[in-house]
């Protein structure tokens, strides 16, 4: 018995399909085909491009706020720490003997600590008065100092990365014969 050279097993409800010839595409086609692709390539490179940027953007955003957060924590606690710094220099001032040198050792390496974080004392005495850094509480006579300048500090000031977070009170210095204009006027 003879057997076939090929064999194709086929299901009960499938019909062979006629082998016809496929015309070969329109150029024309193929171009449009073409230029439609690259169109929609075009336009999904821009999206994924303008979504790069926008994480970027939000990456940058992100950044930004926790430094800004972590600067305004640090300003908050500089400024809640002020008063403490007033007490130990009060408390240096009063007390005289090992207990005076204990504190004046543990004010010094809270400033230090301080200082590293960005904590700057606000130059005062024998300064030209700067009404930005300086407050001025009282004014006196006194020709032995330059005009308006500042004489004494009543309480410190501080910055904190170059913003004041409290300005010195200071007694400024005045020359007895200089009058403002106001007064001269009246």
């Amino acid at each position: 018995m003879a057997q076939p050279d090929e064999l194709r097993w086929t299901m009960v409800d499938e019909q062979e399909a006629p082998e016809t010839e496929t015309a070969p595409p329109d150029p024309a086609q193929l171009l449009r085909q073409l230029e439609d692709t690259k169109k929609r390539s075009e336009e999904f490179l821009a999206r994924l491009q303008y979504m790069q940027a926008e994480l970027e953007n939000t990456r940058k955003r992100a950044e930004r706020e926790v430094e800004q957060s972590a600067y305004r924590a640090n300003e908050a606690l500089m400024t809640r720490l002020l008063p403490v710094l007033d007490d130990l220099d009060a408390a240096v001032v009063s007390i005289r003997g090992k207990a005076g040198k204990g504190l004046a050792l543990l004010r010094e390496n809270l400033l230090k600590a301080l200082r590293e974080f960005g904590l700057e004392e606000v130059p005062a005495a024998g300064m030209p008065f700067d009404p930005f850094v300086h407050e001025a509480v009282h004014q006196v006579n006194d020709d032995t100092l330059p005009d308006n300048s500042v004489k004494e500090v009543v309480r410190k000031g501080y910055a904190f990365q170059k913003k004041v977070l409290r300005p010195a009170q200071v007694v400024v210095a005045k020359k007895e014969g200089n009058e403002s204009e106001g007064e001269q006027d009246a």
